[in-house]
């Protein structure tokens, strides 16, 4: 009851704060006229911003809205400037990240981007530069629009359920499968995407692949080559590492850092840990093999918060308005 009380009063504020700015009573130039910083992280982008495989898409234009905003009321900065606190302090500050590493990205935000002369940093997995088309939780997404209602995995029946705009599975604890996925051994989701391909919840996935498929090698040397653009590292399967072994996290981030690496001829200096989950052992030895910038979503422990090695993004919010987005990123939540 708590939870539906909080939803209520929070989508009332934003109803209240967009009539606040259709009356003319407030100006959204004036939101981020005083100093301040945040590191934004999107996912991905489409023509269209469609909100029922996922939460993690928004149009082209809305990137496109968003970066001229920044552009004109802000100033958007490099990681490396960020981290360095190379920029004036006197102004609003962001830094620009995208994870995940899709196709769209080059397609749809890379032009943008060089349009607005606005730098970004684009977290990838070594699942692209190995040659994978998908990440897991992506054809999760796609597998459960397109799949039967019901699929088995490891004796476990999972059945389809809608809230909101999306459709996901659940076990009959309700238990979503997606958190089956994020918090068993790998070998989990092996079988999950053997048991939703053997059940023809794949088939037609070609004509969705905007919202599953990865940048190949090429493109993302094409990326990488671009003056607004850096690569960083994501992990190498998109795995969450704080529920792997110590051992297991280790090798994900460094065969990552190396896959990279080699594919775009440069040193990879910055890790966004996937679901923003990582421990302090994870911390100090991705500082140990280079990782200067490192990034959560929220810091985790108390110490993160005077470590310079390591700092907070705020997801961008597909479902507010504009002005919304820009108050929240000036207070630093939603």
């Amino acid at each position: 009851m708590e939870n539906i009380v909080k939803k209520i009063t929070k989508k009332a504020r934003f109803i209240a704060n967009d009539a606040v700015f259709s009356l003319g009573w407030r100006q959204a130039s004036n939101i981020l006229s005083k100093p301040g910083r945040r590191i934004l992280v999107y996912h991905g982008l489409d023509k269209i911003g469609q909100k029922t495989l996922n939460g993690r898409y928004i149009s082209v234009d809305e990137f496109a809205s968003q970066v001229r905003f920044l552009s004109g009321h802000a100033q958007i900065v490099s990681l490396d400037d960020y981290f360095s606190e190379t920029f004036d302090t006197r102004r609003f500050t962001v830094a620009l990240t995208f994870d995940d590493g899709y196709q769209n990205n080059l397609r749809y935000a890379l032009p943008v981007l060089e349009q607005y002369a606005a730098p970004a940093t684009f977290f990838l997995t070594a699942a692209a530069g190995g040659g994978a088309t998908w990440l897991w939780m992506d054809f999760l997404d796609v597998a459960t629009a397109l799949g039967p209602d019901q699929i088995e995995i490891d004796h476990r029946v999972f059945r389809k359920k809608k809230w909101r705009h999306t459709t996901y599975f659940i076990d009959a604890a309700g238990r979503k499968l997606v958190d089956w996925a994020r918090y068993s051994p790998w070998q989990f989701v092996q079988k999950m995407e053997a048991a939703l391909q053997a059940a023809g919840a794949w088939t037609g996935a070609e004509a969705l692949s905007e919202y599953w498929r990865l940048l190949s090698p090429p493109e993302i040397r094409h990326l990488a080559a671009s003056p607004y653009a850096t690569i960083g590292a994501h992990g190498y399967t998109h795995q969450d590492l704080a529920s792997v072994s110590p051992e297991a996290a280790f090798a994900e981030i460094k065969g990552c850092k190396e896959v990279l690496e080699q594919l775009c001829g440069t040193t990879i200096r910055a890790l966004a840990y996937p679901f923003g989950s990582y421990t302090r052992a994870l911390l100090n030895y991705a500082t140990s093999i280079g990782f200067s910038q490192q990034l959560a979503v929220n810091l985790l422990f108390a110490e993160d918060h005077n470590d310079p090695r390591i700092h907070a993004r705020m997801c961008i919010n597909p479902y507010i308005s504009l002005n919304n987005q820009w108050l929240a990123l000036k207070k630093g939540r939603y």
